[in-house]
Parts: structure tokens; sequence; C-alpha cells
């Protein structure tokens, strides 16, 4: 039977690999989720839109936009979102681009825009559940408060002789 038997720079590495694999451990888990949302489009999809496209020139491109919108004509938008979400933390939007196309009269691209976080204000939008802001009520002050209010109408209704 043989025994193994270190040498004393295998003991001393022994400990500072174990730290070296904690630490690892710990960046990583510190890092975060990325998640990337919406139309990923590149500088050479971008460059192809030129002004005189037709509407369906642009999908064939760049895809179904994500949203359009009328403006003295029409828009087409394609939206990209990353967010980052660090451990039990909520998720921050990290970057968004979001590419306009406008078209003219006769639908076809008169400019194409791009625009960044810097070019404007991130809209949260709720999952789910629509935040209100006010007093929260019970249910018995909802009852009382409906019947209250009911009675304020009746009075205001009812014909005065």
């Amino acid at each position: 039977m043989k025994h193994a038997h270190l040498s004393a720079n295998q003991k001393r590495a022994t400990p500072r690999l174990a730290t070296v694999f904690a630490a690892a451990l710990f960046v990583t888990a510190c890092a975060g989720q990325v998640d990337r949302h919406g139309h990923l489009f590149t500088d050479v999809d971008l460059e192809q839109i030129q002004p005189g496209m037709s509407q369906d020139q642009v999908r064939l491109t760049l895809g179904t936009p994500d949203t359009t919108g009328t403006l003295d004509g029409q828009v087409f938008y394609y939206i990209s979102s990353t967010r980052k979400t660090l451990p039990a933390g909520r998720p921050k939007v990290i970057d968004r681009k979001v590419v306009a196309v406008y078209f003219d009269q006769n639908q076809t691209v008169k400019e194409v825009g791009r625009y960044g976080l810097k070019d404007g204000r991130i809209i949260s939008f709720a999952d789910g559940e629509t935040p209100t802001y006010g007093k929260k009520l019970t249910a018995l002050e909802q009852l009382f408060g409906n019947i209250a209010n009911r009675r304020s109408l009746l009075k205001e209704s009812a014909p005065s002789y």
C-alpha cells in the first residue's frame, strides 16, 4: 500500500488553490445575469436601409417592427434592450437601442433615426400588475366607502320640493 506524500510546496499550494477557487465562485456569483430582448440588429443591417426603400423592403431587411406609429406618414420602431440582474437585486436596463424608420406620404423611407439610453428616459413596464399610488384600503373600508358614496349620490339626485 502506497501512501501519498505531499511536498512542503504542495502543502502550501493547496490552501492557495482553494482560496483562488472560492474567489472565482464569489466573482461569478456577483456578476449577475444579462438578458437581451427585442431585435438584434447590426450596423451592416442598418446601413442597408436607404431613403426611397419601400416598407416591404425594410421588413425584408430588419424584420417585422416591434411597434409602429403614425406621424406625418408612418414610423417603424425596432427596439433592443439589455438588462442586468444582480443576485437578490432588481433588473436594471444597461443598454437600449431604438431604430426608427420614418416613411413619407408615399410609404418610402424618408430617414432612419437611432436612439439610445442617452437620448431619453427609461420607461418601466409593469409586469403583471399595474402599480397604484394612494391610500390602501381594507375590504371593510372599501365597502363602507362605497355605501357612503351611494348615499351622497342619492341625496344629489333626489328632487327637492
